[in-house]
């Protein structure tokens, strides 16, 4: 029985944060899409609960990915994690932008 080293378990936990920050950021824009659709269109009316399950990953997904990132930037994660973080930050610019608009 091997056990693995510390360089490839370093290196799996920042593949798996790499793929989280990807998720987390991609939660964050749809998120940001619904809150769109909601804040400006008339048509559109859902339950508060389906309000709450899809509203519920803009905080999720603004504060999480940047907590991810920070363990996958030192290892083969790095990558998936950059553009999990710079898809959070566009959606977070977006968010700001319907602040203004809808505001």
């Amino acid at each position: 029985m091997s056990t693995p080293s510390p360089a490839a378990a370093a290196d799996a936990r920042s593949r798996r944060a790499g793929s989280l920050t990807l998720v987390l950021g991609l939660l964050a824009a749809a998120a940001t899409a619904f809150t769109w659709v909601l804040s400006l269109s008339e048509g559109v009316n859902p339950p508060n609960g389906v309000r709450v399950v899809g509203l519920v990953w803009l905080p999720i997904g603004f504060f999480g990915a940047p907590l991810a990132f920070a363990v996958a930037r030192g290892g083969p994660g790095r990558g998936r994690g950059l553009l999990g973080l710079a898809i959070a930050a566009l959606a977070l610019v977006a968010f700001v932008v319907l602040l203004f608009v809808a505001g």
